[in-house]
Parts: C-alpha cells; structure tokens; sequence
C-alpha cells in the first residue's frame, strides 16, 4: 500500500464517519422501543414489559419462610 492510497481512505473514511453516525442515530430513533412515534409518552406495550419485569423480579427475589423449603425428588 502507498502513501496517496493510504491518503485516500483515510479521507474517505473521515468523511464517511460522521455520515453514518448521523444515519445511525436517525434509524434508531425511529426503532427504538417502548416509544410512540412523535409522542413523548411511553407505549402500552413498554409499560406492561417494565410491570412484568418489576413482577418477575420480586418474585424472584421473595424471601421464603421456613415451610417453603424445596427438596427435588
């Protein structure tokens, strides 16, 4: 590899950088989750994932008494 094609790939690359940053940020604004589009208001489905995350977490993390012992067969 020489010097001027070395050169030139590194400008394109500087070049084709912030472009593609500015895409990306564009496309994931336009996917991301639990976000109606054009409201700033969570949507139903991002609200019942939290709540069922929230439950399965505490039920996880229960304390269990003494008669709750498990024993496998």
């Amino acid at each position: 590899m020489n010097k001027r094609k070395a050169m030139i790939g590194w400008l394109v690359y500087t070049g084709a950088k912030p472009i593609a940053k500015e895409m990306l940020k564009s496309k994931a604004k336009a996917a991301a989750p639990g976000k109606k589009a054009g409201s700033r208001r969570p949507s139903v489905a991002a609200i019942l994932a939290g709540v069922g995350a929230a439950v399965g977490a505490v039920m996880f993390w229960r304390r269990r008494g003494p008669s709750d012992d498990y024993t496998p067969s």
